[in-house]
């Protein structure tokens, strides 16, 4: 029995030189508003999706025009908290840049659209400019990371923040290319192949989505996502977390290999192991993850295959 082929969006990644592409060729290229389909897929890392105008397509196709392309910007926003700065800020980008609107997600990140190609570096460079980015927000790796966004309410709910703002950070890509490509990063000329300690060259199968929370209220949805924290919590004072694992309620239709699955409770870690037991989750599914079909790719379906 002949093994299954890998996905494409494997080789794609596989021949991206960590995330880089044709991307900054793409985006000098002024003859066109839209990317390769290749750097389409890359671009998605970097937090944007390109798009066109549908209710153009019929008189843009009729003139012998291509499609009224513009791209998605997603910003990251871990644990859901922004300062009045950055919600102005990311207001002013949305007139500037963008159609005059802002997206606030049920992942709690902000989307800006209808972003042409040649306003893409300005709007990123503004994003990082007030202390944001956009790098993960889309793709095959760790999302926004998720929980409690008012850390006012309470010590715990501190804690909590701090806790999903630490995971995200341990988990972006290592990858220059997000800096060389959007911020004029200088690049590193050095005969030592880049190196990727968590993700590797090819990344996970599929996105996989973290979130924290803290009882009695499950306002992230625990058993909904790939992997949670549940605080548990004795005198005021975060103790330990529960550890839910493999949890989604994707499904395509007619796909009976596809279906929902409810995260299962695997074990307890303290505060301190909490990143390091994040990290190898991610692990795991990076090494034993269906890179043969993408409707097939999550945590969920990895643990039941392999149990």
């Amino acid at each position: 029995m002949s093994e299954k082929k890998l996905s494409a969006n494997e080789g794609i990644k596989t021949r991206s030189n960590y995330l880089r592409g044709t991307i900054a060729e793409g985006l000098a290229d002024l003859s066109t508003g839209s990317l390769c389909e290749d750097d389409q897929q890359l671009l998605k890392f970097h937090g944007s999706y390109q798009q066109d105008d549908r209710d153009l397509r019929a008189n843009r196709r009729k003139h012998r025009l291509e499609k009224a392309f513009s791209f998605m910007i997603r910003i990251r926003v871990p644990g859901g908290v922004a300062t009045p700065a950055q919600w102005l800020a990311t207001d002013d980008m949305a007139e500037t840049y963008a159609n005059g609107t802002i997206k606030l997600t049920t992942r709690q990140a902000f989307q800006l659209h209808g972003i042409i190609k040649t306003n893409l570096k300005r709007t990123v460079k503004a994003i990082n400019a007030c202390a944001m980015d956009s790098i993960a927000a889309c793709g095959d790796v760790n999302r926004n990371v998720m929980c409690n966004p008012n850390p006012h309410l309470s010590s715990v709910h501190a804690e909590a923040l701090k806790l999903s703002q630490d995971i995200s950070d341990h988990l972006t890509p290592a990858t220059r290319a997000y800096h060389e490509i959007w911020l004029d990063g200088e690049k590193i000329e050095s005969s030592e192949e880049e190196v990727e300690p968590i993700y590797g060259k090819t990344y996970l199968p599929r996105k996989f989505k973290i979130t924290v929370a803290v009882p009695p209220s499950n306002d992230v949805d625990i058993y909904a996502n790939d992997l949670s924290f549940i605080a548990i919590v004795e005198h005021d004072k975060v103790v330990g977390y529960n550890v839910a694992v493999g949890g989604g309620m994707g499904m395509t239709h007619g796909n009976d290999a596809t279906f929902p699955r409810l995260a299962d409770i695997i074990g307890f870690c303290t505060p301190e192991q909490a990143v390091d037991v994040a990290e190898k989750v991610v692990l795991v599914q990076r090494d034993y993850g269906d890179r043969t079909d993408r409707k097939h790719s999550r945590l969920k379906y990895t643990l039941e295959d392999r149990g």
